[in-house]
């Protein structure tokens, strides 16, 4: 049954199911058998003068592809008009305003904006049902990709997009269909291999401050030969937007996070927790804020001995600013970690977007020697570059370094005071940005002129061929095979990376013999353990660091680095047709097989591997895996025209066996019935996997300095959080649910309806518990826990070693479920002369939730920072949109809804003073004007009404790292406000 299309311009709705929810016809993606193969449906009357023609649509439902096929997996399609009409700066950002879209990492929000270690950043990613980006299957014009990075996710940034002509998001499981990783959903970006001719755009956006200027240019060419026998395509595209934004360029930012609430006790009626602005760390400045004092004489290692420590002294709470004058510290104190109303420069850094370009090269050649022969092959390069910093040198708590007292950048004044206090040295915390302002903010002024702000450059390159076979065996049966190769390197260098030791020893300084002021090391000649690079440190002071002191403490350029290298091979094979004999119609049949290697590696410099640094300590490693798949796909037309208009029911099996892990098997049930003329019902039942990636298995560890409270001194201090693999893990496992209806009356012309419900319940996920989560469970008496906390080095006050290290990892120890609602509504009248279309889109959260060793997460509508388990999604969500077409113009008006929301569903008034997180509307306009038939003009503006995003707070029990990140989740809510794009398209 073709589907006839409502609105050729938009590419919106379809009569059989709607094109943002239809219930569509079966892909011919990855090895299905291309649609000049397909047999010929039977010619139809022309129709009628206000109708359209229609038109076969096959999308990625199924691996079966025969034309007129419809299968009962829901699939969102996004048109190729839709992307024009948007005219997002990547089409990642035009997927991930789907509904069905959860928190997704991209260049343009702020997530992954301030990491370094994992080498994530850059990533353009798409994660459905916020089930985790490694659970959506991205597929390349019906064809896996190789993963570009090695925790297995998928770069949309490194694709070539100017030949896509439509994007399919199958909403449910479709592992039978597809294999692992396919629990959530799948994303298919489908190419237009049979484009002939020339088209070209250029286009340009910013923000309404003009801090976020991009451009994209997009080319293509194609032209047959021989008598259409052959085909020869090329196509390129280049995006960049070469400034990036910190958060002080935004005024609505107020770095309001939450605090101890002082008034607050076990039985008055006070929140334990309440919101302050300006929160910040307590235990350190710019200039460097004195926590504390010691009264005997500083060990070998700097350290002071036990019971030597003391906070009585008026210089307590002291801090240092421009020429080290002392000034009491400026902001209110909540129990003795954070405060309001302080210093928050630190925060001030934090990127809302990164620097960033990509740019892809795509060509494909094509010949059909006879019918059942065409050979093809295909080859593309991605490139993207990004740039950003992460988490400044920040030494608080026990790793406050301590300066003595003849330390000869120590102010008399302040020497005298603690001469008279009894101290033969100071601790003080420090934020180590020594030399920046908050109107100096840049990258290049954090590689050169900073003290331990690192910045990281990542180029991820793609390399990708494909080679098919491909034709008709007769009969309506077709065949598909292909050998793919996919090669990413990801080469990732960080500057400005503080060294430790350098540090440590370079702020120790005395004067020489000379009168000169040198480290301590070079103090005497006959020191054994002298450093002659060393240069002195001053942290006592703004501005007052020097450049050799710097040079000294930063990694030297080029010396920290990572290279990446990850590569698939996929040879695969599908037979496709049809089994006549059935009254009701010919039995749909797909078989096939798959062979998949996937490959990574990591090298790092030989300070990553000693953990020298800050951050960047990079680990090495190496690990493959192969996977080997056997599927076979039917549906089955039981009736037709006989009490039900018609009712199909469709199964698919697929065995697949891993190195790694062994055997499983996934499936799928699927029935479709149309009960009468314009009501349709569908249901699947599927059993889904994803498999480990690479990093999961095969980490060696990966260390990164953060900062915890002691749980055996109530100290805080800086830690490593060390995360392994595990080669032990086992796949998961997804039992999936989905049932809906598409509803078009006779009585509305032009108008369709569909509602599906979904539920995906995650058996044996694999969860790696953070850091942080780990430490707060083993405190809150979780003992399994406790084992991961390493104690070693430094003592406390008790004579206990403090915390130095938490190790986690990934196991098989977590169930995910989540259920909803997806919709959307098409309307399609006749209006001023054109067509007005008006349409809903939209989804609504039942349930997303956690569970993990006997503990119960409620996810759903919760997204602050606070909530063990992981991070969830405002509940509900939509796009209602309006568009009127007259001829060669076009106007929509957009709204974007996203609903209210909590920080934490486990709190109530007890625990917080305002645990709300508004709904949120933004206002989007698009418009185009088609000069001739060759050129078109367009232009667009997101968030009209340049709303702020919500304050989304962390509290204090998340640990010190919150304090160093801008309060938003710019991975739901738009961080940048108010955005413009104009732009130009020809086409020959």
């Amino acid at each position: 049954m073709a589907f006839e299309l409502f609105s050729r311009r938009l590419g919106i709705s379809q009569r059989l199911g709607v094109s943002h929810r239809v219930m569509a016809a079966a892909l011919m993606a990855a090895m299905a058998v291309p649609a000049t193969a397909q047999t010929a449906t039977p010619a139809k009357p022309a129709p009628a003068a206000d109708e359209p023609a229609e038109e076969t649509i096959v999308i990625t439902g199924s691996r079966i592809a025969v034309s007129g096929y419809t299968a009962p997996t829901p699939v969102t399609v996004v048109s190729e008009e839709l992307i024009l009409r948007d005219a997002k700066p990547t089409i990642g950002d035009a997927i991930r305003e789907l509904p069905a879209v959860g928190s997704s990492a991209s260049p343009n929000n702020t997530s992954g904006a301030g990491n370094i270690v994992a080498g994530i950043t850059g990533l353009d990613t798409v994660n459905l049902r916020n089930l985790g980006v490694t659970r959506t299957l991205v597929l390349f014009d019906g064809q896996r990709v190789v993963q570009s990075n090695v925790t297995g996710q998928v770069d949309i940034g490194t694709m070539p997009t100017a030949l896509v002509q439509r994007i399919d998001v199958v909403t449910a499981g479709a592992s039978a269909a597809w294999g692992s990783d396919a629990v959530s959903g799948v994303v298919n970006l489908v190419l237009n291999k049979k484009f002939d001719g020339l088209k070209a755009s250029i286009e340009a956006g910013d923000t309404y401050a003009f801090d976020r200027f991009n451009y994209r240019v997009q080319g293509a060419w194609g032209t047959s030969f021989d008598d259409d026998r052959g085909r020869v395509i090329v196509a390129g595209n280049f995006f960049n937007a070469p400034s990036n934004v910190f958060s002080n360029q935004r005024v609505w930012n107020q770095y309001r996070q939450l605090v101890n609430n002082p008034a607050f006790t076990a039985t008055n009626t006070e929140p334990r927790l309440i919101h302050a602005n300006n929160v910040n760390l307590a235990g350190a400045t710019t200039g460097g804020l004195i926590v504390a004092g010691c009264r005997a004489a500083l060990s070998a290692t700097n350290t002071c001995p036990t019971g030597q420590s003391t906070t009585a002294s008026p210089l307590q709470n002291q801090q240092f600013g421009a020429n080290a004058t002392l000034s009491p510290f400026g902001g209110t104190l909540f129990s003795g970690q954070v405060a309001a109303n302080a210093e928050n420069l630190q925060a001030e850094l934090n990127n809302l977007a990164i620097r960033y370009r990509t740019g892809s090269v795509f060509s494909y050649v094509s010949y059909e020697v006879a019918d059942w022969l065409k050979l093809s092959l295909q080859g593309n390069y991605g490139a993207t570059f990004s740039r950003n910093n992460s988490v400044p040198f920040i030494r608080i708590g026990a790793q406050a370094p301590f300066i003595r007292i003849d330390n000869p950048f120590v102010p008399d004044a302040v020497r005298t005071q603690m001469t008279a206090a009894g101290l033969q040295a100071i601790q003080v915390g420090t934020t180590n940005i020594n030399n920046m302002t908050s109107s100096t903010l840049s990258y290049d002024n954090f590689a050169t002129n900073a003290l331990g702000v690192p910045v990281a450059t990542t180029d991820r390159s793609l390399w990708r061929g494909v080679f098919t076979v491909e034709g008709d065996l007769g009969g309506g049966w077709s065949y598909n095979a292909y050998y793919s190769r996919g090669d990413v390197t990801v080469f990732q260098r960080t500057e400005s990376n503080a060294i430790i030791a350098n540090f440590n020893r370079a702020i120790d300084a005395v004067r020489n013999p000379a009168g000169q002021i040198v480290c301590r090391v070079n103090a005497d000649a006959i020191t054994t353990n002298d450093d002659p690079a060393c240069a002195p440190l001053n942290i006592l002071g703004t501005g007052a660091a020097s450049q050799a002191a710097i040079r000294y403490v930063n990694v030297a350029p080029g010396q920290n680095f990572q290279r990446q290298k990850l590569r698939q091979t996929v040879t695969a094979a599908t037979v496709q047709g049809k089994l006549p004999g059935l009254a009701a119609g010919d039995v749909a049949l797909a078989f096939g097989g798959e062979y998949r290697t996937e490959s990574g590696t990591i090298t790092n410099d030989p300070g990553a591997q000693a953990r020298i640094y800050s951050v960047a300590n990079f680990p090495s490693f190496a690990g493959s895996y192969n996977v080997k798949e056997g599927f076979i796909e039917v549906d089955v037309p039981v009736l037709k025209d006989n009490g039900l208009k018609s009712l199909n029911v469709s199964g698919a099996v697929r065995y697949t066996d891993y190195s790694t892990s062994g055997s499983v098997t996934t499936w799928k049930l699927g029935v479709l019935s149309d009960i009468v003329d314009g009501l349709r019902v569908r249901a699947t039942l599927s059993r889904d996997i994803r498999a480990p990636n690479l990093n999961e298995l095969f980490s060696t560890g990966l260390s990164t300095l953060s900062s915890a409270v002691d749980p055996r001194n109530n100290v805080n201090v800086s830690i490593f959080s060390f995360a392994s693999g595990n080669a032990s893990l086992q796949p998961e496992k997804a039992r999936t649910f989905s049932a809906g209806m598409v509803l078009q009356p006779s009585f509305l012309n032009r108008f369709s309806l569909s509602v599906d419900y979904y539920r995906i319940a995650l058996s044996d996920a694999i969860v790696q518990v953070g850091a942080n989560e780990t430490l707060q469970r083993c405190n809150a008496g979780e003992t399994a826990f406790c084992s991961q906390l390493v104690f070693a080095g430094a003592r406390g006050a008790n004579g206990l070693p403090l915390l130095s290290q938490i190790n986690v990892f990934p196991n098989n120890i977590a169930k995910l479920t989540t259920s909803g609602i997806d919709y959307q509504l098409d309307w399609t009248v006749p209006a001023l002369g054109g067509d007005l279309n008006f349409r809903v889109l939209g989804n609504y959260i039942l349930k997303l939730e956690q569970q993990q060793l006997g503990s119960t997460f409620n996810l759903a509508g919760a997204i602050g920072p606070d909530n063990l388990g992981g991070t969830g999604f405002p509940r509900a969500r939509f796009t209602a949109s309006t568009t009127w077409n007259k001829d060669d113009l076009s106007f929509t008006a957009q709204t974007r809804f996203i609903g209210a929301a909590k920080l934490n569903n486990a709190w109530g008034p007890r625990d917080v003073d305002d645990n709300k997180v508004p709904a949120i509307a933004y206002v989007d306009l698009r418009g185009s004007w088609k000069m001739t038939n060759h050129v078109q003009f367009f232009a667009t503006v997101d968030n009209l009404l340049n709303k702020a995003p919500p304050n989304v707070a962390a509290g204090p029990t998340q640990g010190q790292t919150s304090y160093y990140f801008t309060p938003i989740n710019g991975i739901i809510y738009d961080a940048l406000g108010r955005q413009y794009r104009i732009g130009a398209r020809v086409n020959f």
